[in-house]
């Protein structure tokens, strides 16, 4: 019997029950060992709430509620489920308007049922959950329900791109869109270059201007699979994807390993706790434009050992740092 259906039985048995049961008769109902009915009633303790009594006199257990219609949550949430639910309710708020404006007033309309079960007072739900975003960039995604159909459509689409590190002004690009990635509270698309003839990656606040596209003799539709997109995009730290270039290995002080070695940098990251109470970390990189502000963020708490590179130019940033700060 799954856990859910077990102790959901034990919930009703208690509240059906016009004295309390013992744990002998709950084993036979439950059909499980003693240590079981234990975890089983701690779990409607904790999880649940329920107020659960042992009463000497009987030699059993019985539940303490004064409403008859009480009953459990139809689903048991674990810490990831909330976060979650929590992380789509948030992005769906945050959505342009008039995107998927009746699909997403559905699912916000299921969201606040499932939300109901975490508490009683949807009006205390709202002041005692926060989620803050640090990092989240101030354009809108006003391209982004087009966007989404191009992925899901398989449709061509031509851009006017903006990059950051470009001086001069936007470039237009023909893409095959792949994926959508929400990272770090912002979103972008993963798409095949029809210029590059490449996998590049775009920030979507800074598309101006798009345009969806029918197939024609110049530029059809490049599909590119999952393992595909998965090889190129997931093998190495960050946001950028590629090959993997180097691996860095980054040693952190006694005190800060407390909370990195918690971390997952990487799926594929190698960890190493050393005699002095420090923790070393090694991650293979592309790109290493986004690993070198997560390392200087951790100051003085953390040093780049390999590759000497990458370590050169954590020096450099850390010079001209000191120049500012003299």
């Amino acid at each position: 019997m799954a856990k859910f259906e077990s102790v959901n039985l034990l919930f009703k048995l208690l509240k059906e029950a016009r004295y309390p049961i013992s744990k002998l008769k709950l084993q036979e109902k439950l059909e499980c060992s003693a240590a079981t009915v234990e975890r089983y009633l701690t779990e409607l303790r904790d999880t649940y709430g329920q107020k659960i009594e042992y009463v000497r006199e009987y030699k059993g257990y019985q539940l303490v509620h004064d409403n008859d219609d009480i009953e459990l949550p139809s689903h048991l949430f674990t810490s990831q489920e909330i976060s979650a639910i929590l992380l789509v309710d948030q992005i769906i708020d945050e959505l342009e308007p008039g995107f998927l404006k009746d699909d997403l007033q559905s699912i916000k309309h299921h969201l606040n049922k499932i939300k109901g079960n975490f508490s009683v007072d949807q009006s205390l739900q709202e002041k005692r959950i926060r989620m803050i975003n640090i990092g989240k960039r101030k354009s809108e995604n006003k391209n982004l329900s087009q966007i989404t159909r191009a992925v899901l459509q398989r449709r061509l689409i031509s851009i006017a791109y903006a990059s950051r590190s470009s001086v001069s002004s936007s470039t237009s690009r023909i893409l095959s869109p792949q994926r959508l990635t929400h990272y770090r509270d912002n979103w972008y698309l993963d798409a095949w270059c029809h210029e590059k003839n490449d996998l590049r990656t775009f920030s979507i606040e800074r598309i101006e201007k798009l345009m969806i596209l029918k197939p024609n003799s110049e530029h059809q539709i490049m599909n590119v699979s999952n393992r595909q997109l998965d090889d190129h995009y997931t093998k190495t730290f960050g946001i950028f994807g590629g090959e993997i270039k180097n691996w860095a290995t980054l040693k952190f002080t006694s005190h800060r390993s407390q909370w990195v070695s918690e971390e997952v940098w990487h799926p594929d990251q190698n960890e190493t706790w050393l005699a002095d109470g420090s923790y070393q970390l090694e991650i293979p990189y592309s790109s290493d434009l986004e690993l070198i502000g997560d390392i200087l963020k951790y100051g003085d708490q953390v040093e780049v050992i390999a590759p000497q590179e990458l370590r050169e130019k954590i020096k450099q940033h850390i010079v001209h740092l000191s120049k500012i700060y003299k």
